[in-house]
């Protein structure tokens, strides 16, 4: 792997910093799965993986590394990179996969997310997030990928960008893939898939696979239907594809391009997928710290798609789903001192983040709607999702966008919301009807 980066951050720099989240699956103690998954993502048992260097370079010369962090995670690497010059960092090494269900390993298919080093972001500094149990934690800037993958003639390849596909031998086939303006690559391989495909109005071309073809057809339809009504609200994705793959995997996740549909999505396909779909807006295409913001990313997304609802099935659908999906999480009791805005690291559990910062950050959105008008508010989730174009937004761009699109401070409106919400959870109504 070769990585090009153009030293932006104002400062001279003798080492940068890269997330090597490979090196989670190295032990037992540091896997980032809360008890609940845990044996989905490992059913055949835990073996060792991660990734093994054997060579890191800067323009072209061995470079000096160092392992930061107790699992790992982090690689330094020794450079003399002054500020606005550009250096091609080098790294020669080989993948380790286990058999698990999780975004790293193999077992009825192939799945790679997080399988490179991934530079830092900077702000004053290098920030290294570390893995989470609760929810996606990946934070990187924006790049343009490009990458040659040679796979078994009998696999399809499902994963974020272009990608064409080239006789190699009799064996393999050989993959051309692009990516551009992301903060990941990842992908998902596997035999048996049936593949449907679908181009929108947009240009958008969206591709479902998967070995149940009923089910992928299914995830075709509800797919379309929600990228359509998004493409309308908030404009085109930055890229063209948008592949939706059935995995052997223990939960779903969306990245740059690529949704992934594991056993979480069993028996709630539709539900799940117009949250999913969301995230390559608001998490994927505008680019946040899930660390600091894990709310601009689960509370928005969660709720974007109960509009995606109501837009499809009317106003009643909506006041269902606010009732039996938001309402239970409010009166829900959850650890003290939890509310949407809690930075990701205190949340233990996929239970509690998706209960806290998904479902009542919904709640909190819920209430800016009916403060703004449905309009307005819409109109202020495209002012938010614009003028992306690899940069980092945050919690202050979010209000802007609010001020902005209603003519009003909001502010404190929001802050309010996101640290009172709970008080729902002594109303024993049907507060949504």
């Amino acid at each position: 792997m070769t990585c090009a980066w153009t030293n932006d951050t104002g400062r001279d720099l003798d080492s940068v910093l890269f997330g090597v989240y490979a090196n989670v699956f190295r032990r037992e103690s540091t896997l980032p799965f809360d008890n609940a998954t845990l044996p989905n993502a490992f059913p055949w048992g835990y073996a060792p993986s991660g990734a093994e260097f054997g060579r890191v370079t800067f323009n072209g010369e061995t470079a000096r590394y160092a392992f930061l962090g107790e699992s790992e995670s982090f690689m330094r690497v020794s450079c003399a990179l002054k500020n606005g010059e550009r250096g091609v960092f080098g790294f020669e090494y080989t993948l380790l996969l286990s058999q698990n269900r999780s975004f790293q390993g193999v077992g009825g298919d192939l799945r790679l997310s997080l399988f490179y080093p991934s530079l830092c972001v900077w702000d004053e500094g290098f920030i290294c997030p570390g893995a989470s149990r609760a929810a996606q934690w990946l934070f990187a800037p924006a790049a343009d990928f490009e990458m040659t993958l040679y796979l078994p003639a009998s696999y399809d390849l499902a994963c974020g960008g272009e990608a064409e596909a080239f006789e190699a031998d009799n064996a393999f086939r050989r993959w051309e893939v692009n990516l551009r303006g992301a903060g990941e690559l990842a992908m998902a391989a596997g035999k048996r898939y049936h593949c449907f495909e679908r181009e929108l109005d947009s240009g958008l071309t969206v591709r479902s696979l998967g070995s149940d073809r009923a089910l992928a057809k299914k995830a075709l339809a509800c797919a379309c239907e929600c990228m359509e009504i998004y493409d309308r609200w908030f404009g085109p994705l930055p890229w063209e594809r948008l592949d939706v793959c059935f995995a052997d995997a223990a939960l779903s996740e969306s990245r740059p391009g690529l949704i992934v549909l594991g056993d979480d999505a069993e028996g709630d396909l539709e539900n799940v997928l117009r949250a999913l779909c969301a995230r390559q807006y608001f998490g994927c295409a505008v680019i946040t710290d899930p660390g600091t913001d894990p709310f601009l990313s689960g509370g928005v997304c969660e709720y974007v798609s109960l509009l995606a609802e109501e837009e499809a099935k009317g106003g009643q659908a909506l006041a269902r789903a606010l009732t039996q999906r938001i309402l239970p999480a409010l009166q829900t009791t959850v650890p003290g001192g939890l509310t949407p805005d809690s930075p990701l690291a205190v949340f233990q559990t996929v239970y509690d983040y998706n209960a806290v910062v998904c479902r009542r950050g919904a709640a909190v959105m819920h209430e800016m709607r009916v403060a703004m008008g449905r309009e307005t508010f819409l109109n202020a989730l495209k002012i938010y999702a614009s003028d992306t174009a690899g940069k980092v937004k945050g919690i202050r761009d979010f209000v802007s966008a609010l001020d902005e699109a209603s003519g009003k401070s909001l502010g404190s409106a929001l802050v309010s919301w996101l640290y009172t919400i709970d008080e729902y959870a002594r109303y024993q109504g049907d507060t949504y009807d």
